[in-house]
């Protein structure tokens, strides 16, 4: 009986070392599950920490690629308005330069008319210079060739209007030059500036310089057959003067009408080349 009894408590101490074995491997492992648990929820959370930063990353390069997209869609849209201004530009620069070159072309047969319309000038110039020598002031003036005669010389006194024989061979080799030149435009200008008049029908110097300079455009008429379609009488009395000894002066026109019509004819032969 003692023996049973003795066994018995054998296997109760036995039963609850083990029960307490177990007790204690099975604390151990909760402890373990526990702590691989905090493990877990910690690394759980890491990963939340991370799963939130990288969707804030991806939103943020979602943003950024929209923006790109934007700004090339932009950059494609200016570039293309940048293409369509630069051929408009490169069209504009292409009709200036092509402006610009009929402008040039313009000016040099306005060059080249002027060159010839001076040339002429000159021609002419020496023309009335060979044919007077020194008996007249001649000179190019604003266009035209210009000889001054004066009063005294032409009248005998300046306040005739009647042409002294001594004038006559000086208006014959005028006359002459004239009608080599039959394309040339005369003028013929009184300027008077006498204090007092013999003849009692002159009334005034506006009177005697318009009868000297037709006197002296019917002599170039009557006496040496120069053309009066060609010629216009001017008469400027005492104002017209430049200088105190009075003068008559024989204008010979440059004819703008026919200088124009040279550039206009240029013209038309340029804009064949």
């Amino acid at each position: 009986m003692k023996k049973i009894i003795l066994l018995v408590c054998v296997l109760f101490m036995s039963t609850l070392s083990i029960h307490a074995q177990k007790k204690k491997d099975l604390l151990e492992e909760i402890d373990k599950l526990r702590k691989e648990l905090n493990t877990t929820k910690s690394s759980l959370n890491d990963s939340r920490k991370k799963e939130k930063a990288t969707l804030t990353e991806v939103k943020t390069m979602e943003a950024q690629v929209k923006d790109l997209k934007e700004t090339n869609a932009s950059l494609l849209n200016n570039m293309s308005s940048f293409t369509q201004l630069s051929n408009q530009k490169a069209k504009n620069l292409e009709t200036s330069l092509k402006s610009l070159q009929e402008k040039d072309k313009q000016i040099k047969v306005v060059n080249d008319a002027i060159g010839k319309s001076d040339s002429i000038k000159l021609a002419t110039l020496t023309v009335f210079k060979n044919a007077l020598g020194g008996e007249a002031n001649i000179a190019l003036k604003n266009g035209a060739v210009l000889i001054t005669l004066a009063n005294a010389t032409l009248f005998g006194n300046d306040d005739s209007a009647v042409i002294d024989a001594k004038a006559k061979g000086v208006l014959g080799k005028i006359a002459s030059a004239l009608n080599s030149k039959p394309d040339l435009k005369i003028i013929v200008e009184g300027n008077s500036n006498a204090i007092s008049f013999k003849d009692k029908s002159i009334k005034d110097n506006w009177d005697l310089s318009s009868k000297q300079a037709s006197a002296v455009v019917r002599a170039l008429q009557i006496d040496h057959k120069v053309d009066p379609k060609r010629m216009e009488v001017l008469g400027k009395s005492e104002y017209g003067s430049q200088s105190i000894e009075t003068a008559t002066r024989i204008i010979i026109d440059p004819k703008f009408d026919e200088f124009y019509g040279l550039i206009k004819e240029n013209m038309k032969n340029g804009s064949k080349e």
